[in-house]
């Protein structure tokens, strides 16, 4: 039987600047925009990996940096990505004793997101290894996570059985590892535009409970969150409810039983899902305008399982581009929380179109959760 749980209290220090630079050799060669970062503690040590390039668009000039760092003061860049396409969404993995690296390959289109290639690298005791390519081809991804002796990985595609020659519509599924090496399917949602009006379901934020089931919420690109529950050994019985919150990029963790939610706000109330009675894309362009002309937060949310809902707790000072988080544990009720901002010591407060075409910087703030 799952309950929901009480409310918590969560407070933030003021978020301060990483000064980190971009490599030397891209001195001169562009503004080195920072973004998409993830951050885990590891043997001791504080990992964090994040995207650089021109701005948010795909750019064959992005690189993936990781950093570590003894005490999260001080940093230390240890090893560059790059690759002929446009990389972006670092995630890291902890599983079977060894670190790991995930990140993703996409087209170089100006607004055209395709996703190609899901990679991922390992920390070994003479540095990070070659990129390895996963089965998983023209898919993204957005959340990888180990329970026992699995690996779970959420991810976004096209990849299926074609009916009548159609294309197969976007929808998410959940692949699962035991090796890294070999990617089945373990649920394949049947969550896809036809089914849900225009829905295009993208980032899939998960974790487990307890018993192992699975639940989360999934990002639609123009409508509402998806909340979902996946119970153990019954993929069958999932469940599903529309939210009223549209959450980017989002970053479930979780706090003594309790589950919480970083990620991008718009300040609006929300965008309607249903569309127009005769003119049914034109509920679509809306969305995208409204969206992309509003502005934006990093916020922090309450995840509640029970009844599959989202709860706005605070914002954080953040504008422009901004939202998409990492967190890891500093001490029993701490958190280092940092995410991708454009700059908060102006006096602006950028729409989220403006703050895409200019520089973003990485902030890091304390956590505490409970005091």
């Amino acid at each position: 039987m799952r309950s929901s749980p009480q409310e918590t209290e969560i407070h933030f220090s003021p978020p301060r600047e990483l000064s980190l630079d971009c490599p030397p050799s891209f001195k001169g060669d562009f503004k080195c925009s920072q973004a998409f970062p993830d951050l885990t503690r590891f043997n001791g040590r504080f990992y964090l990996a994040f995207r650089v390039a021109p701005s948010h668009f795909p750019s064959v000039k992005s690189r993936i940096l990781i950093y570590s760092s003894p005490d999260a003061e001080s940093w230390q860049l240890e090893h560059v990505i790059s690759d002929p396409h446009d990389l972006r969404d670092p995630h890291f993995l902890q599983f079977q004793g060894r670190l790991h690296l995930f990140y993703m390959s996409l087209t170089r289109c100006m607004f055209n997101h395709v996703p190609e290639q899901i990679y991922y690298l390992s920390m070994n005791s003479s540095g990070w290894g070659d990129p390895q390519a996963i089965s998983a081809s023209q898919a993204g991804f957005w959340n990888v996570k180990a329970f026992n002796d699995t690996v779970y990985m959420s991810i976004y595609t096209r990849n299926g059985v074609e009916v009548d020659q159609k294309k197969t519509s976007r929808h998410f599924r959940f692949i699962a590892s035991k090796d890294l090496q070999h990617w089945e399917t373990v649920f394949d949602s049947p969550l896809t535009r036809e089914k849900l009006g225009s829905y295009q379901t993208s980032e899939a934020s998960f974790d487990f409970d307890p018993q192992g089931d699975i639940f989360g919420t999934i990002r639609s690109l123009i409508y509402p969150n998806l909340n979902f529950f996946i119970p153990v050994g019954q993929p069958n019985q999932w469940q599903v409810r529309v939210d009223r919150f549209k959450c980017d990029g989002p970053n479930l963790f979780c706090h003594n039983g309790q589950s919480f939610l970083v990620a991008r706000r718009s300040l609006f109330y929300r965008l309607s899902s249903q569309p127009f009675r005769f003119i049914h894309r034109a509920r679509t362009t809306l969305n995208v305008l409204r969206y992309s002309l509003s502005r934006k937060r990093t916020a922090i949310y309450s995840f509640d399982p029970a009844s599959l809902t989202i709860h706005h707790i605070t914002d954080l000072p953040s504008h422009g581009d901004t939202g998409y988080s990492a967190i890891a544990p500093i001490a029993d009720n701490q958190y280092l929380l940092i995410y991708y901002s454009s700059d908060i010591a102006t006096n602006e407060d950028l729409k989220w179109i403006s703050g895409q075409l200019r520089e973003t910087k990485l902030y890091a703030s304390i956590l505490t959760v409970g005091e």
